[in-house]
């Protein structure tokens, strides 16, 4: 018998497709990045993960459309700029991407650090928060790319697809303010979305801690009196 998804234990799922995801890209930037197969492999990745954070988090009908149009939308973009070549979509397959991932941080926002009492699906839930965050950050960076080619320091200008892992291991660094400094932002747009991520990376640990903790306190202090 099938075991149905609930509020109760859907972020773990969420949360093994996002780090499929990363750890995909990773591997593919690992052995395939002379591969022109590569590109189309994050792509798969891509769309595999968000396909699997619509089935996990649909929050309500209005929700569950919402992201499985904008994977469909996806999904006509990439057929369209593989067939007919038009790169100057590329942007819009990035703006759905982007619209996608803030679409999914809110409904996870709202379930895993709004929904009451802390239980474990909600500790996952904040994980996958932190990590859809940097994810949106990626594709800030990747848009910021596309239209200034040299906003950044030891990224080449390419495709989209093939800075990805790039972009993800700078957007995760500064999210965790590690600067490790072999990537560095030269315009003035892409300094302030990297020290924007760094302010969003502090401040979310700093709440999301305060949050768990306050809300085991109330918890405690409720079982006391009852």
């Amino acid at each position: 018998m099938k075991k149905k998804i609930s509020e109760k234990d859907n972020f773990t799922y969420l949360l093994v497709s996002l780090i499929f995801l990363l750890f995909s890209s990773a591997c593919v930037d690992e052995f395939m990045s002379d591969s022109g197969l590569g590109q189309y492999f994050v792509i798969a990745l891509t769309l595999i993960s968000m396909s699997i954070a619509v089935w996990s988090i649909r929050s309500s009908r209005y929700a569950f459309n919402t992201g499985l149009g904008l994977v469909v939308g996806i999904i006509v973009i990439t057929l369209i700029v593989g067939v007919l070549d038009m790169a100057q979509l590329e942007f819009i397959h990035l703006l759905l991407m982007l619209v996608f991932f803030l679409i999914t941080l809110k409904l996870a926002s709202e379930q895993a650090l709004f929904s009451g009492a802390i239980t474990a699906n909600s500790i996952i839930g904040s994980i996958c928060i932190f990590l859809l965050l940097g994810l949106i950050w990626v594709m800030l960076y990747l848009l910021v790319a596309e239209f200034i080619p040299d906003a950044f320091s030891g990224i080449e200008p390419a495709p989209w697809k093939q800075n990805f892992p790039d972009f993800i291991y700078f957007s995760f660094v500064t999210l965790t303010t590690l600067g490790f400094g072999d990537l560095l932002p030269l315009s003035p747009l892409a300094r302030f979305l990297v020290y924007m991520e760094a302010v969003v990376g502090v401040f979310y640990m700093a709440i999301v801690v305060s949050s768990l903790v306050g809300a085991a306190l109330s918890d405690s202090e409720t079982d006391k009196k009852s």
